[in-house]
C-alpha cells in the first residue's frame, strides 16, 4: 500500500531558550576577535543559524566544517570555496583527529594576527606586547561545539575568570600564551519550519530522531538520496537493491531495505519502524557512504 509522507515536527518549548542564548551572544560580540563557527560538514546551510550572519557581519569568521569523515569529500570542496568567497576562512574537520584542532588553533592565531595589525595600524606603539586573540565558538547543539571547545582548550587548560561585561555563566579559557576562548552556552537555531532543513538535521543526529515520525523520516531520506546519481548508487550497492526497486515510491524502498537487514516479522511481514531505524543509523553513521545532503548552491 503506498504511503504519502509528510514530515510534521514536533518541537515544543523552545522559543524562550533560543531567544537567551542568542541575547547572551550578541552580547559577548563585543569582547569577542574572532568568531569560529561550527558546521556539520554535511549540511553546512541546514546546521547554520541564520541570524549569524547578521550578528556577527564585523567580526573575522572561521568556518569548521566538522564531521568532514562522514561528508562527500568533492561537495565539502566546493562548500570551502563558497565560504572563502566570502571572506572567511574555512576548514574542514574531523574533531577526533588531533592535527585537525592543531590546525584550527593555528588558524585563529594567523586570523587574530590580521585582525590585530588592522586594529592598530594607525597607532605607533612604542612597546611591543604580545596580543590576546579573544575567541567565541558557536554552532547549533549537537554539531559537535562542545567537543571542539574541549579538544582546543584541554584539561589542563586554565579558567581565567570572568571578564568585564560577562555574565558569570560565561567562562575565559587561556588555550595558549595568546588565546583566550570564551565558553558559552550553545545557539540554537530560531526556527524549525523548514520541512527540508529539520529533517537534514534529523537525518544528520543532529536534532532527536524522535521529533519526527521515524518511518517519514527515512522516506524523506530515501528520496533525497535517490535524486543524486551517486548516493543512489552507494544506497543500492549497500542494500543490494534491483534497478526495477526504485520504480517504487520510497516507502516500498524502505520494505525492501528492511527485508535485506532481517527486518522481518511474524507472516513475513516487515517491522517498518526498525527498518527505518536500521536505515537511518545507517546513514548518520556514514555506512551508506560519504553523503552530503546540503549543496552550496545556496
Amino acid at each position: 500500500m503506498k504511503k504519502k509522507v509528510f514530515l510534521r515536527l514536533r518541537l515544543t518549548g523552545i522559543h524562550g531558550h533560543m531567544v537567551k542564548a542568542q541575547n547572551e551572544i550578541k552580547d559577548s560580540l563585543k569582547l569577542i576577535d574572532i568568531v569560529v563557527e561550527v558546521l556539520d560538514a554535511r549540511i553546512p546551510f541546514s546546521s547554520q543559524n541564520p541570524i549569524i550572519n547578521n550578528i556577527t557581519s564585523d567580526k573575522a569568521r572561521i568556518i569548521v566544517l566538522n564531521k568532514a569523515d562522514l561528508a562527500d569529500k568533492n561537495v565539502t570542496e566546493e562548500w570551502k570555496k563558497y565560504f572563502m568567497s566570502k571572506g572567511m576562512v574555512c576548514l574542514d574537520t574531523d574533531t577526533s583527529d588531533n592535527n585537525c584542532i592543531k590546525k584550527i588553533v593555528e588558524a585563529i592565531k594567523v586570523k587574530g594576527k590580521e585582525v590585530y595589525l588592522e586594529k592598530n595600524k594607525q597607532k605607533l606603539q612604542k612597546v611591543q606586547i604580545k596580543p590576546i586573540y579573544r575567541v567565541l565558538i558557536i554552532g547549533i547543539p549537537n554539531v559537535g561545539k562542545s567537543t571542539l571547545i574541549n579538544k582546543i582548550a584541554k584539561k589542563n587548560s586554565a579558567a581565567i575568570g570572568n571578564k568585564p561585561g560577562v555574565t558569570k555563566k560565561k567562562q575565559w579559557i587561556r588555550v595558549s600564551d595568546n588565546i583566550d576562548l570564551l565558553d558559552t552556552p550553545g545557539l540554537l537555531w530560531p526556527k524549525l519550519d523548514d520541512k527540508n532543513v529539520g529533517a537534514k538535521l534529523a537525518l544528520t543526529g543532529n536534532i532527536k530522531q524522535e521529533v519526527l515520525d521515524v518511518e517519514e523520516l527515512a522516506c524523506v531520506g530515501i528520496d533525497m538520496l535517490v535524486l543524486n546519481s551517486k548516493y543512489k548508487k552507494m544506497l543500492q550497492e549497500k542494500y543490494k537493491l534491483e534497478d526495477e526497486d526504485f520504480e517504487l515510491i520510497s516507502y516500498d524502498i524502505l520494505e525492501k531495505i528492511g527485508r535485506k537487514r532481517g527486518c522481518v516479522i511474524s507472516g513475513g511481514n516487515i517491522d517498518m519502524t526498525k527498518a527505518a531505524l536500521c536505515f537511518l543509523e545507517d546513514l548518520k553513521s556514514g555506512k551508506i557512504g560519504n553523503i552530503s545532503l546540503d549543496l552550496p548552491n545556496v
